[in-house]
């Protein structure tokens, strides 16, 4: 399998305060059975992603959450403090080919914790020995 470069972003709104988070790294993406795998480190932790057209899941170190597009799916989320139990909701879910667009919510209960927009577009790499071969030819 050939490594992908991708590039997370994800804005977090959580009332007034605004959190961008922004990731370029190495990894994989492949599809199974229509379902869209991506996978990256970020500081030696795992992230990881799976997506179809009804279903989210994102991993990041020790945190997982679930999505359903049709659905609120409750979470048990692990943080730095403890586990809380947080409520997804799909607010968006759009991917074409390299790039995939998700808007989601999480509640506590029934309130508004942190309304969030990642976009996540992965490519293909190209290896130095490819890079050196344009350049020999451009220069011949």
């Amino acid at each position: 399998m050939m490594k992908k470069r991708i590039s997370y972003e994800c804005l977090l709104v959580n009332g007034p305060v605004k959190e961008k988070v922004k990731y370029k790294e190495i990894g994989d993406h492949y599809e199974v059975k229509g379902v869209h795998h991506i996978s990256f480190e970020v500081e030696g932790k795992p992230m990881r992603i799976q997506y179809d057209d009804t279903h989210v899941h994102l991993v990041n170190d020790q945190s997982v959450l679930h999505f359903n597009k049709d659905m609120r799916v409750p979470n048990k989320y692990t943080l730095p403090y403890g586990v809380v139990e947080l409520h997804t909701k799909v607010i968006s879910l759009k991917y074409r080919e390299g790039t995939m667009k998700f808007i989601y919510e999480l509640y506590d209960q029934e309130h508004l914790v942190t309304k969030a927009y990642m976009m996540v577009h992965y490519s293909d790499t190209v290896s130095y020995t490819h890079l050196r071969a344009h350049e020999t030819l451009r220069h011949l």
